[in-house]
């Protein structure tokens, strides 16, 4: 959930508070779960009591509404709000002032409801003693903290283990929980040990100033643990709701596959194993490309090439997709970039290349980075010497790493290097011969939405692969290579990766529905699957673009 601005107060506490109408709806669906009104609720991030308030409104509706809450908030003077509105509506219970970890690490009390929006607090936040009793509940459940980025997944999953065997639980949660590896967790967790599932997925401005959807995640804790377990999805729309479901196993792998519907998940399921039809891992090898630890360093324009005569010690380099305006890389292309000023140029000064302490000039380039104390950067401290840098290679294929439209494999003819933000690959030995055909099918609806199932998104619409999951892209492999000087025009023309015509995708499909057998009939739900996800991600940037 990324926030317009700088690092705030709010954001490192994750204050940010849910609608009254999100409030509404949450407590709602934990009434229904629980056949009436449940008894001892838990609040865990009170805030300022929107849900507090929200209990106060839906009691008035409900006969014997006798609940009891107890509701957590670290901050003193939104505890103080929180108790002044359990005093006005005249909720039993009580109020917490202190940190949820440290209340959840001491008491054994289970409760008959759960609701709340946890805090969106990024775990370099989080202080020392709440990170202790977070690991400290996760060990007990059986689950490590390892590769977790924000507080929210221990937080909600401390709070969901808290509620007795059926009790119904409603939880705010971003939408990131779909997709990233650090939910992943989260993710198997919840299928593991509770029952009668349901997402609700929410427009953006439940929330002012936050550019990711919120998801409301309910169900009961199970009685049993299973390994998979039917999922409801439904979307809210302006004028309506739409509804589906989905077996989902107990696994951290990504679910954005389930934000499409059972049509859409069989389309791309058979079209995936058509003939000709393969993981990317079956043809290429993609992998991070240079490593260098200071990227502003060792990338350089021509001006600096030519301040600090770096000549001997540098290769051409495409430092961005944006560069590159066709489907190939060439020559004319690194000219370009170039005379345009962009960073044309990585630095190599591995150990049969001059010695650049000898050199003046280069020596006088080399002091700049120590007094920048680039020296005892991780990357750069374990290297001998320093500026050293390794696996200095090219790759026959170039993957951009994040995209916004889509990600575009591109051929480099113009042998150039890449740094981490650009994967490199190479045709694995049996298909040496086929990467023009690889690269001029790879802009098809099926490879495009494998991306965007297999990929992570992030705020601003950022769509992301690593490469695990560039390997299980699924792309077709036929005779496409005459196609590519007509679909290389076309991106150039169109924009090269800005291109939102859909031209090389219109044009990639129809030669991919003669040359495959079973695709054409598939492509209309594959490019209605692929919008679906690709226009739920480019909203984020949109609402950007607005504010």
């Amino acid at each position: 959930m990324k926030l317009i601005g700088n690092v705030s107060a709010d954001k490192i506490r994750g204050g940010y508070y849910t609608s009254d109408r999100l409030v509404d709806w949450t407590l709602r669906r934990v009434v229904k779960l629980a056949g009436g009104m449940p008894g001892a609720w838990l609040e865990p991030s009170a805030g300022d009591g929107a849900f507090l308030r929200g209990l106060d409104r839906l009691q008035r509706g409900e006969r014997n509404a006798n609940g009891r809450v107890t509701a957590i908030e670290l901050l003193a003077e939104e505890a103080a709000k929180c108790s002044a509105v359990m005093a006005a509506a005249r909720i039993e219970g009580d109020v917490i002032h202190g940190s949820f970890f440290d209340w959840a690490s001491e008491s054994d009390e289970l409760f008959d409801a759960l609701v709340g929006n946890p805090p969106y607090v990024r775990y370099q936040f989080v202080n020392a003693a709440d990170r202790a009793h977070a690991e400290r509940l996760m060990r007990e459940l059986g689950l490590e903290l390892k590769g977790v980025s924000n507080l929210w997944i221990p937080f909600a999953l401390a709070g969901m283990y808290k509620l007795k065997p059926s009790a119904p639980f409603a939880l705010v949660l971003p939408s990131e929980l779909f997709s990233t590896v650090s939910g992943g967790q989260f993710r198997q967790m919840l299928v593991r040990d509770f029952a009668s599932l349901r997402l609700d997925l929410f427009p953006r401005d439940a929330f002012p100033d936050i550019l990711q959807d919120v998801v409301v995640v309910s169900g009961v804790r199970a009685k049993q643990s299973r390994e998979r377990r039917q999922i409801t999805f439904c979307e809210h729309h302006a004028a309506e709701e739409v509804a589906w479901k989905h077996t989902v196993e107990a696994s951290p792998q990504s679910w954005l596959r389930h934000l499409l519907t059972e049509a859409e998940v069989a389309a791309f399921e058979e079209a995936c194993h058509l003939t000709d039809v393969c993981s990317m891992s079956a043809v290429a090898r993609i992998e991070v490309s240079i490593v260098t630890g200071a990227n502003p360093f060792f990338t350089i324009d021509d001006a600096t090439r030519e301040k600090y005569a770096l000549h001997a010690w540098t290769r051409p380099l495409l430092a961005r997709t944006a560069d590159c305006p066709g489907l190939t890389f060439t020559e004319p292309d690194h000219d370009q970039a170039r005379q345009q000023g962009s960073r044309a140029w990585i630095l190599d000064f591995s150990a049969e290349r001059p010695d650049p302490t000898k050199h003046v000039q280069a020596r006088a380039y080399l002091a700049g980075g120590e007094a920048e104390r680039l020296q005892d950067r991780f990357k750069c401290r374990i290297r001998e010497p320093w500026y050293r840098v390794p696996q200095i290679r090219s790759g026959r294929l170039l993957l951009s790493k994040r995209a916004h439209l889509y990600h575009r494999l591109i051929l480099n003819n113009a042998d150039v290097f890449t740094t981490d933000t650009i994967y490199r690959g190479q045709m694995l030995p049996h298909f040496a011969d086929r990467a023009e055909d690889l690269v001029a099918g790879f802009q098809n609806s099926l490879t495009l939405l494998s991306s965007e199932i297999e990929g992570r998104t992030y705020g601003g619409g950022v769509l992301e692969l690593v490469p695990s999951e560039a390997a299980r892209l699924r792309v077709p492999l036929v005779r496409m290579v005459n196609l590519l000087p007509r679909l290389d025009q076309l991106s150039r023309t169109h924009g090269g990766q800005k291109d939102a015509s859909g031209a090389i995708l219109e044009t990639t499909d129809a030669a991919l529905a003669k040359q495959l057998p079973g695709y054409a009939n598939l492509l209309p739900l594959l490019r209605s699957a692929r919008q679906r996800l690709h226009d739920r991600r480019m909203a984020t940037q949109q609402l950007r673009t607005k504010n």
